[in-house]
């Protein structure tokens, strides 16, 4: 039986009263988190979010409604859990050092773990008890020649989680991913990327649905930007492709991979880097958008072979759901931006949470299909859903090739901190939707299919959608599980959790 929308804001109200969240000793972070409250912030709950925790051992969580008896397995998830020390924080709620969770489930229940990637950076900070390093939307605290530079980057490794050939890896957006341990989650070390010793490896990998490779990429700034990107076997055996000049210096944050190509999305922001190597402003503050040069899509053959280029409107790009070939045609499908108010300029969104203010998040993220036709040399963009997604995912054996159904979170109340989960048939541009309500978060949600979906681009995929989500009401965390047969009817189980948990961006979904 599902929770209808009424069930579980009745359940939250009757919750209204349980403590604000757990203990937490990093950095003060309660007493920032509780100021933001007291003063009568409009988004004092959404605060939370860029919030920090402690880690938290496996615990047995209590479960509103039945998980499947045929769930079983683990969805890892990463985002950052860490913003503030010594009186410092973040500038921005993408940054922070990583935290991943581990949500178990098995017969019938659940339980759930996080724990810190232990970077060399985390290390060095904790024992010293304050942030020396910058990291790619805030500066060093530690003086003007901290930040000259740009070399004094290192890993947080806390965007990304990909279990890939039953290897732990956690990805930002600096070299080299961090492995770590699957069941307890404890860090093993810096893993082999493929790339070069100097390119960025970009926090957002591939692997094929079908042939089990890892697709990752990068690219590496100097008098002209270098694209990179490599293929790891399931036998860890790895094929890096030559490196190609770009047209334009400029941020990636993800990109696409079919069956025989890799395509870099060059959306026009544009990295100044005399400002940022000067040490005068923080990575993120030296993008300049200027939307009207459009995008250029770098289409490269795995196999080596010529690059080319095509040209489409100007969008920005978090995140790419997914890309195929259809003949001499290449369909890939993302969720795109007019522009990212959310995130560039001093009001941002992403910026203002920080201090618990809403900020600007005008223009939203909606579903487009890019279709680059190879041999012509012409590619087109259209607009498959004219709504608030974001996080786009699909059925885990699809990856790289034919897709149907894209998953996302859905922002009827707020165009960039989401409510809802939708499914949309990228055919026919039918959208099935559940809003959780206003004052409820819900971030990525991860597909888990049902026993025998193969996937194969099917109009109907049969399974599960887990999303982590914030309850404002109560403020606590929680894990929602609704089927994709029928998602409109709400969630068929919610496992509940004692405090809040920060942005959760990614997760990856492994079966028992």
């Amino acid at each position: 039986m599902s929770l209808s929308r009424r069930q579980f804001a009745q359940h939250t109200l009757a919750l209204a009263g349980a403590s604000l969240m757990t203990k937490l000793d990093l950095d003060n972070n309660i007493a920032h988190a509780a100021s933001a409250i007291e003063q009568g912030s409009p988004v004092e709950w959404l605060k939370l979010l860029a919030t920090g925790i402690e880690e938290r051992q496996p615990t047995p969580l209590r479960t509103e409604g039945k998980i499947p008896d045929a769930l079983r397995g683990t969805l890892y998830r990463n985002g950052p859990g860490l913003f503030r020390r010594g009186g410092e924080t973040k500038g921005n709620i993408l940054d922070g050092d990583g935290m991943v969770q581990a949500l178990r489930f098995d017969n019938g229940g659940t339980t759930h773990q996080c724990r810190f990637v232990q970077t060399p950076k985390l290390i060095e900070e904790e024992e010293a008890g304050e942030f020396l390093y910058p990291t790619w939307t805030t500066k060093s605290p530690a003086g003007f020649l901290a930040n000259v530079g740009g070399s004094g980057f290192k890993t947080q490794a806390g965007i990304t989680v990909y279990n890939v050939a039953g290897r732990l890896m956690a990805l930002d957006e600096v070299s080299p991913p961090y492995e770590l341990d699957p069941t307890t989650l404890q860090t093993m070390g810096p893993a082999t990327s493929g790339l070069s010793d100097g390119a960025a490896v970009k926090a957002h990998t591939k692997i094929d649905g079908q042939s089990g490779e890892w697709v990752l990429f990068g690219n590496e700034f100097g008098p002209t930007m270098q694209l990179e990107a490599a293929i790891q076997s399931p036998d860890g055996n790895i094929h890096t492709l030559p490196k190609v000049e770009s047209p334009r210096q400029v941020y990636m944050h993800d990109f696409m991979v079919t069956e025989n190509h890799v395509i870099f999305n060059l959306m026009p922001a544009f990295v100044d880097l005399l400002p940022f190597l000067s040490g005068y402003q923080s990575f993120a503050d030296s993008l300049d958008w200027r939307p009207a040069e459009g995008n250029i899509l770098a289409v490269m053959q795995k196999d080596g072979g010529s690059i080319q280029y095509y040209d489409v409107p100007g969008r920005w790009m978090w995140h790419a759901a997914n890309a195929y070939e259809h003949g001499n045609t290449i369909i890939a499908d993302f969720v795109g931006y007019n522009m990212p108010d959310h995130f560039l300029g001093g009001e941002s969104a992403f910026q203002k949470i920080m201090s618990g203010e809403l900020g600007q998040a005008e223009e939203p993220g909606r579903l487009y299909r890019y279709t680059i036709d190879l041999e012509s040399g012409q590619a087109r963009e259209e607009l498959i859903v004219d709504t608030a997604l974001e996080f786009p995912g699909i059925h885990p054996k699809d990856a790289c090739h034919t897709h149907r159904r894209v998953y996302t979170s859905y922002g009827p109340h707020n165009k960039i901190f989401h409510s809802g989960i939708a499914a949309t048939d990228t055919e026919t541009g039918n959208i099935q939707t559940y809003d959780f309500g206003e004052n409820v978060w819900v971030g990525e949600p991860i597909f888990v299919p049902a026993s025998g979906n193969h996937g194969g681009g099917a109009a109907s995929d049969d399974g599960w959608l887990i999303a982590q989500g914030l309850d404002g009401i109560t403020r606590n965390s929680f894990y929602a599980i609704l089927s994709t047969t029928n998602l409109a009817d709400g969630p068929v189980a919610i496992t509940h959790l004692e405090g809040h948990l920060p942005y959760s961006f990614h997760g990856h979904w492994t079966d028992a």
